[in-house]
């Protein structure tokens, strides 16, 4: 009796990714809030503002801890700045990034007016006056704008660096395909089309 052999030809052994793997359908819904500069940013600065607000009364005065709690709300704003730029192509995120930190300090700043009328919101150890909020609003959206152009900079450079040399080398498609609406966060394709 013969071995049973069963064939492996190299491209069944060594399967290349292929982003039709990664079948991934997001709610219409989040897809129209995370296109939108204005919604994603409001949100994101009234919930950066509420976590401020939350860690400067509630939580310990230990430099660990505020120096953690730095840390996890940039974190969330280049995240959320991430998930609204990554929707587009790179040459629209110089004027794309810098929009979205202003909404943000709108966003931002608005719940600042409201946890001063609620006498809730901390100013280095005292309570905030309205007559604080302007210079508030102005050192926020100084180091929003500064922080998501700079992250928007790098994050550019890191994805065009990809695009043009490492993609090139092995052959993959570079340039990916522009919707009339710009380019979506992650390749979707129909299941026929495989």
């Amino acid at each position: 009796m013969e071995a049973v052999t069963k064939p492996h030809p190299v491209e069944k052994r060594r399967r290349l990714f292929k982003s039709s793997e990664w079948d991934f359908e997001e709610p219409a819904a989040f897809t129209r809030i995370a296109r939108s500069p204005v919604e994603l940013a409001v949100i994101t600065g009234v919930i950066i503002r509420l976590f401020r607000a939350v860690v400067l009364t509630h939580g310990t005065a230990s430099s660990s801890f505020l120096v953690a709690a730095l840390v996890l709300g940039t974190l969330f704003l280049l995240g959320m700045a991430t998930l609204h730029l990554g929707r587009f192509p790179v040459r629209e995120w110089p004027w794309r990034a810098p929009l979205f930190a202003v909404f943000e300090t709108a966003g931002e700043m608005l719940v600042s007016l409201v946890l001063i009328k609620l006498h809730r919101e901390p100013w280095g150890t005292a309570r905030a006056e309205f007559v604080d909020w302007q210079a508030m609003a102005t050192g926020v959206v100084f180091w929003r704008v500064l922080g998501v152009t700079v992250w928007a900079l790098l994050l550019g450079l890191t994805v065009s660096f990809i695009r043009g040399r490492v993609l090139k080398e092995t052959g993959r498609e570079v340039e990916p395909h522009t919707l009339p609406n710009g380019q979506p966060f992650i390749e979707r394709r129909q299941r026929n089309e495989l």
